[in-house]
């Protein structure tokens, strides 16, 4: 069973990587973007970004858009916007692609890319 999850994983981030951002309109939306899981999802997000660029850290600002697909756990879309935390009133937006296992709450950041305001 392990093996179709991941397969069935490896088989979605592919097709997701390909053409994120034409998921918004392939899987359902996230209907209240202030969920406490949601923005977790997107706090974690942002702590991955941060370990991988070399930046400023940023701290979450909002969850704009999202959406959510069933794969072998949960894949969220997110667009999120940011705000540097030295204070700087610069806003950097994001759209990203977290996976969720099923049963585990283990997160995965897939992608993240930065997008035009």
């Amino acid at each position: 069973m392990v093996k179709v999850e991941i397969l069935a994983l490896v088989l979605s981030i592919m097709v997701l990587q390909d053409s994120v951002s034409a998921l918004f309109d392939g899987c359902n939306p996230i209907n209240n973007l202030n969920d406490p899981h949601v923005v977790e999802i997107a706090k974690f997000a942002l702590s991955e970004i941060n370990n991988q660029i070399n930046t400023r850290p940023l701290k979450l600002k909002s969850v704009d858009q999202g959406c959510s697909q069933v794969v072998a756990g949960l894949s969220y879309l997110l667009r999120i916007s940011t705000m540097e935390t030295m204070g700087l009133d610069l806003i950097k937006k994001f759209e990203v692609l977290v996976w969720e296992k099923a049963g585990s709450g283990d997160k995965k950041l897939i992608s993240f890319k930065p997008i035009n305001a």
